[in-house]
This record gives C-alpha cells, structure tokens and sequence, in this order.
C-alpha cells in the first residue's frame, strides 16, 4: 500500500515539474491533461453514481434485478461490440468482434440459467433481510467508492506524470496494475465490514456497530485485506489454468504427466488459498 502511494505521489510531482519546465513535455502533458483528463473524471463520476444507484436497485428489487444482472452483461456486450465495430477501423473491428463472440456466450449462459432464477431470488432476498436492522451498513460501501473517485483523480495526473519519467510504458503499467490492485483492496474492506456485521448477527445474535466493524477493517484487517487483493485473483487465475489443463488430453505422456503434476500443486494451493480466506479473517 505504502509503494503505490509513494509511486503515485513521486509520478504527480513528476508531472508538476513537467507542466512548471518549458519544452517537450510540458505541451505533450497539456495535451494529455486537456483531452484525457476530463473523460476519465466523466468515467469515474458516472461509474460512482451508477454504484449508488445499484446499490439501492438491489436492495428495493431484488428479484427484478437478478434477471437484469444476468441479461444486462448480454446487452450491454453486444452493444458495445457493435458500436466498436460500427467504427470501421481495424483494431476496433478486431475487439468489436471479440465483444460480440463474448455476448453470445452470455446469452447462452442467461438462457441456460434462467430457470433457475427463482431460486436465486429467494436466497438473495434471505440475505437481504437483516440489512433492514442496520440503516448505515452500506455506508462503508460509499466511503470506498468516493475514495475510488478521489483515488482514480490523483491516479491520472500520476499517469500525467509518467510521461516526464524514464520509460513511461513500464511506468504505466505499473500503475495500472496499483490501481488494479488498490481497488480491490478497497472492495475488500468494504466486504470485511459488512461480512462482519452480518456474521455477528447471524452467529451470536449481536448487533454489532458497522462503523466499529469497519474501522477494524481499516486497522487490523487491513492487512489481510492487501494481502488478500494480491493472491486471491492469481489463484482464482491459477484456477481457470487448472481446469484448461484438466482438458488435456493426448497421447503425449510427457505433457500428460507435467499438467497432472501442476493439477496436484494448484489443488494444494486451492485448499489453502482462495476466497473463503475472508471467513476467517472477520472472526
């Protein structure tokens, strides 16, 4: 945590210095500030005010919005391959296809899975029932996605930044995979918080203090919460790995028995490693 912020902070003032200097990089980074800038903030505010909005959707309707979840990953996908391809260039047309090839596999898993719709419905309006006795529960929620906006802010004048560094590529990436990174670390915290409150209420029948559950998340489980938002993607990674070598079939024994033995390692990891983490982290 300390490194992105200190990468984030160091690429900022990188990119003061360029703007403060005259020459080359101050135009490239004006330019990048005028026609980069102002989109990413639209973007983050209307990904924020969008999360606000399903956040309350959720809890008012959840039967409604199980089927718009599963159907709106198909629509929205599909519309989007069209509008890249609707562009006529050859790297949109590229991604536009793979966007709609992706939208028709959603359609085959909405259609295969919607049968069983009903029953998802009624656990999700089961988990749903004790937010009724916690009115501020989703405030740690807010908090993070207002942290996220202010983050992403000074994310992309570190970007800004970038360009007045040593090799901007690697420096970029770095910090895309440190935005990665610290907003899971953000959504971790937040699912500590309320996982907390709602296992204290179902395991001992307390009603236990959200903001007590969530400065404990910001303190003594903020690590786990870090260290978690680092491995717990690479295993569930590992795992989609897993099961594409678990498909290996062929008369070559020699590969046969390397994608066994990489079978037996990641299910040991698996045993160890993997999202149920969390269960014991918020005990």
């Amino acid at each position: 945590m300390v490194l992105a912020f200190g990468l984030v902070c160091f690429m900022i003032v990188k990119g003061v210095q360029g703007l403060v200097e005259e020459g080359k990089s101050q135009r490239e980074e004006k330019r990048v500030l005028k026609y980069f800038l102002p989109q990413v903030e639209a973007a983050s505010f209307l990904s924020m005010t969008l999360a606000f909005v399903w956040q309350k959707a959720v809890r008012l309707w959840p039967n409604i919005m199980v089927l718009f979840i599963i159907w709106s990953s198909f629509i929205l996908t599909l519309s989007a391959g069209i509008l890249l391809i609707w562009f006529q260039r050859p790297a949109t047309d590229g991604v536009g296809a793979l966007f709609i090839v992706f939208a028709i596999g959603n359609g085959l898993y909405a259609c295969w899975v919607t049968q069983r719709t009903g029953f998802c419905s009624k656990i999700f309006m089961k988990a749903l029932e004790p937010v009724s006795k916690f009115p501020d529960l989703n405030l740690p929620t807010y908090w993070m996605l207002g942290a996220g906006f202010c983050w992403m802010s000074f994310w992309v004048l570190a970007v800004i930044g970038s360009l007045n560094f040593y090799v901007p590529p690697l420096i970029i990436i770095a910090l895309i995979l440190s935005l990665a990174w610290t907003a899971e670390v953000m959504r971790n915290v937040a699912n500590l918080t309320v996982s907390r409150v709602i296992s204290l209420y179902y395991l001992r029948g307390m009603q236990s203090n959200t903001q007590f559950c969530f400065r404990r998340a910001l303190s003594k489980n903020l690590g786990s919460a870090c260290l978690g938002s680092l491995f717990v993607p690479a295993i569930e990674a590992l795992r989609i790995l897993a099961r594409g070598l678990n498909l290996l079939e062929g008369e070559d024994e020699f590969m046969f028995s390397c994608a066994h033995c990489c079978l037996r390692v990641m299910e040991s990891i698996f045993r160890r490693g993997n999202g149920w983490a969390y269960v014991q982290v918020i005990q």
